[in-house]
């Protein structure tokens, strides 16, 4: 039996993972949220781990991409103290048997991911995507919708892929890369 979730983040990006949760099947019991209060929001990030316990609910990370490095030291953090993150994958994304999904991974609906392509631990993957063949994507990144990743293609951790962006066949970026909406990338810099 699925454990209920509680999404880690209250604004925007919280309620479109609630949104997406539950079209994956997922019972959603409320948010945690330092900055937001409300009938849903059921405490604070310091009440993981104690009041709100590993044993009763998986999470959902919904903190965004100006926040990368917190965001992953904290999902590590939870990820420690014995907290899980069930993929959410959306039933309309097209994702290959021979794709490797980490945990915490977010696939929202149409995106597209292609065999052999990996995408490490909590990454989110908006509507529209294209992640082609023997693709290597870092835990933690963000690929904004339309984006489309040929093949072949390697993106380091932490990194931002904008909305409507090419990256080309057999690109590499190095982890923390930034790369604008509606650009094509083909090297080795890492920021466009």
């Amino acid at each position: 039996m699925k454990k209920p979730l509680l999404i880690i983040g209250g604004s925007s990006f919280g309620s479109l993972s609630r949104i997406l949760a539950e079209e994956c099947g997922h019972q959603v019991a409320g948010f945690v949220d330092d900055f937001h209060t409300g009938p849903d929001v059921l405490g604070r990030m310091d009440d993981l781990g104690s009041r709100l316990a590993a044993a009763d609910f998986g999470l959902v990370m919904a903190i965004g991409y100006k926040h990368l490095p917190f965001r992953f030291d904290l999902f590590r953090r939870l990820v420690e103290a014995g907290f899980d993150f069930p993929r959410l994958l959306h039933p309309s994304a097209r994702i290959s048997a021979h794709a490797e999904i980490g945990a915490g991974c977010m696939v929202m609906a149409s995106a597209d991911i292609d065999a052999f392509s990996r995408l490490g631990d909590a990454c989110v993957v908006w509507p529209h995507a294209t992640i082609s063949h023997d693709n290597d994507i870092g835990a933690n990144t963000f690929i904004s919708p339309a984006a489309t990743l040929c093949g072949f293609v390697s993106v380091g951790h932490s990194s931002f892929i904008g909305a409507n962006s090419t990256l080309v066949n057999g690109a590499s970026l190095p982890a923390n890369s930034f790369v604008k909406a509606a650009t094509r990338h083909h090297g080795t810099t890492g920021r466009q």
